[in-house]
């Protein structure tokens, strides 16, 4: 044994050192590279694709066009009122004030006389004091008067005749004379009155009094003498409108109006807004140093089941001095009805206007403000953001147009003609606005981008404008109207032929073309106007040159492709379709450029499915193996990519056509057979 080994370690030793070049050997890997499955769904999406009760397919293309809410044909603009005014109409009440200068105060040694009867002699007695009189608390502490009155009245409660009384009313602080006169011959029990003019005066709330004479006649034989009575004068002011008072004011109104808003509809001449959402915008400048409440009201308006109007009031705070507040709300009218006639539906125009009133007023308070006329309060309102659920009236005249475009995807992924039987196009209108409508389906445009023609759908249906009656109400029920397009009544299966990427339909529409009657027109919030365009394909068709496409990405391992001298692809596929086909691989690098290209055709195509005479359709899938050879140049190609396109086309027998079903598809296995070869 030991002599074997002997021998054998001699012999490796010898050819080890004799030999003088390299020996190859080949061998074979089989590996399965990827399996993946194409059908429909590769270029029909779920979302166009309706299956019927046994699985047949029907692709349905629909787009919807036109106007699908009332804010389409009409808007309600924003109105917003602005008034500035200052205290033009500022008031103080009327009051009055008495005092009485005693024969006492007058003749001083009456009182010897006090209770008795006697003659009374005659008296001429003149002065310059006076009685001091604060009235503040009955008319104000000081005001200076754009209008006004003050009227003296003079009652002689003495015994005797007052032959002369004269007197003057001055402000106490600067003894500036607000009103000065002379009564004469004032027989006993009677009274005279005088009125003064207060324009353009400052009358303070501390007056002073002077009866600066009286003359009195001796009396007539003997009378009762009480030296509590005298010459009584009463002082009343009224009709005061101050230019700047500091007084406790009454209740009162500085602002009342009461007007029409015109409101804008473009056209349209409306008679009812139902108010879906909205509101009453208030804003306010104020420097008036008083609270000042707003009263809003729009009478002519109602809520559904609830008593009431639109109705709302605002409380605005006193500005403090030199200064102004500023207060801005919103009050929402959600619901509510307003009728746009105006102040009367008698009255014309009865349309487009809103009667609404205004009136901004203060509260008695009762406490001591200082008010000028030149004090102002700003006012905005109106209505804003307001969307209505319903309209009645006359909406005038709207032209409309759209040319929006449907994009056929499924067809732009399908190469090649394709003869599609029992196609239909149903053009639906809908109208459920309470208003006539003429549509004119001008054109319907097909483009097929890649060859970039255009081929125009064609019926004589389409030949004059379709006339929408008015919805009626209620309930609510639209108006609808279809017309069919099919191979019988219009070139459509020319127009499916050029196999367009895009339908681009040319639609224009007249709201209201033949006016009004009585404005009885109305649109809800949810009315549309529209057409309906439903392209429906059932799935059974002839097919020339039909592409299926799938990419797979394949995962290499670079080592493992390394001394590879040739390869096969063996395709071991599954074809449910009735349908034989090509197959071409695009092998792509990881930029997606095809780096190489195999196709199998003519004689080792897929084979079709065998098809029931009685239900149209396979049986079981046809079972094809194809080997695609790859030499050395092609291995190379082969060991850059990343992934391969699988592009699978059909080819119908004599113009034969087949239906197609959800569960046709084709199962792919791609195998490889490399031959390496190893070095020695």
């Amino acid at each position: 044994m030991q002599r074997l080994y002997y021998l054998l370690l001699v012999g490796v030793v010898f050819l080890s050192a004799c030999r003088k070049e390299k020996f190859s050997s080949e061998s074979n890997w089989v590996a399965p590279l990827l399996q993946t499955k194409l059908d429909l769904g590769d270029i029909l999406p779920d979302s166009i694709t309706q299956e019927g009760p046994n699985g047949e397919l029907t692709v349905v293309f629909e787009e919807e066009y036109g106007v699908s809410n009332l804010e389409d044909i009409l808007e309600i603009p924003d109105r917003v009122e602005e008034i500035e005014v200052s205290l033009t109409s500022l008031v103080l009440d009327d009051r009055s004030f008495t005092d009485t200068l005693t024969l006492l105060e007058i003749y001083p040694a009456s009182v010897l006389l006090n209770g008795q009867t006697t003659e009374l002699g005659a008296q001429d007695i003149t002065s310059n004091e006076g009685t001091v009189l604060d009235v503040t608390e009955q008319f104000f502490t000081t005001a200076t008067f754009k209008e006004g009155y003050i009227d003296i009245s003079i009652s002689n409660d003495l015994p005797v005749e007052a032959e002369v009384l004269e007197f003057e009313l001055r402000n106490d602080d600067d003894k500036e004379a607000i009103v000065s006169g002379v009564f004469t011959n004032l027989a006993p029990g009677t009274t005279v009155q005088e009125t003064y003019d207060l324009a353009g005066l400052t009358v303070d709330g501390v007056l002073e009094l002077i009866v600066k004479r009286v003359k009195t006649k001796a009396s007539n034989g003997e009378v009762l003498i009480d030296v509590t009575n005298g010459i009584r004068t009463t002082i009343t002011v009224r009709g005061l409108k101050p230019l700047v008072a500091t007084a406790i004011f009454p209740a009162q109104n500085l602002v009342e109006q009461a007007e029409e808003t015109k409101y804008d509809f473009g056209g349209a001449e409306l008679t009812q807004v139902y108010v879906k959402s909205g509101d009453i915008l208030m804003k306010v400048e104020s420097s008036i140093d008083e609270a000042i409440i707003l009263d809003y009201k729009i009478p002519n308006s109602f809520k559904t089941g609830e008593s009431g109007i639109i109705e709302q009031n605002w409380v605005i705070p006193p500005a403090p001095e030199g200064e102004v507040v500023y207060v801005e709300e919103r009050f929402p009218i959600d619901g509510f009805v307003i009728y746009l006639w105006g102040e009367s539906q008698s009255k014309q125009p009865n349309y487009n206007l809103i009667y609404n009133e205004l009136i901004a007023r203060i509260d008695y308070s009762g406490l001591e403000r200082t008010l000028s006329l030149e004090d102002k309060i700003k006012i905005e309102f109106g209505l804003v953001n307001v969307m209505a659920s319903l309209v009645i009236g006359d909406p005038g005249r709207h032209d409309l147009s759209a040319t929006d475009t449907l994009s056929l995807d499924a067809l732009s992924k399908l190469e090649g003609n394709i003869n599609l039987e029992d196609a239909r196009v149903d053009l639906n209108f809908y109208n459920s606005f309470g208003i006539e409508s003429l549509v004119d389906v001008q054109e319907i445009r097909g483009l097929n981008s890649t060859s970039n023609k255009v081929v125009n759908l064609v019926s004589g249906n389409l030949l004059k404008d379709v006339f929408l009656e008015r919805a009626t109400n209620p309930p609510l029920t639209a108006f609808q109207k279809e017309i069919v397009l099919d191979n019988t009544s219009s070139n459509l299966k020319l127009f499916l032929q050029n196999l367009p990427h895009k339908v681009i339909p040319s639609v224009t529409a007249k709201i209201n073309p033949n006016g009004t009657l009585n404005q009885s027109d109305f649109a809800f919030d949810m009315s549309e106007l529209t057409l309906n365009f439903k392209l429906t394909v059932p799935m059974h068709f002839g097919l020339d040159s039909l592409n299926l496409r799938l990419r797979e990405n394949i995962a290499l391992d670079k080592e493992q492709l390394d001394n590879i001298k040739e390869g096969k692809l063996i395709l071991t596929i599954e074809n449910d379709f009735p349908i034989e086909a090509g197959l071409s691989l695009d092998f792509v690098d990881e930029q997606g450029r095809i780096v190489l290209t195999k196709t199998i055709n003519g004689e080792n195509k897929m084979a079709a499915a065998e098809v029931d005479a009685t239900t149209g359709k396979t049986v079981a899938p046809a079972e094809s193996e194809v080997i695609i050879a790859l030499n050395r140049n092609e291995m190379d190609l082969f060991k850059v990519s990343d992934g391969i396109d699988f592009n699978v086309f059909f080819n119908t027998k004599e113009a034969k056509r087949y239906k197609m079903y959800s569960d046709y598809e084709i199962d792919i296995k791609l195998g490889t057979n490399f031959t390496y070869e190893n070095q020695l």
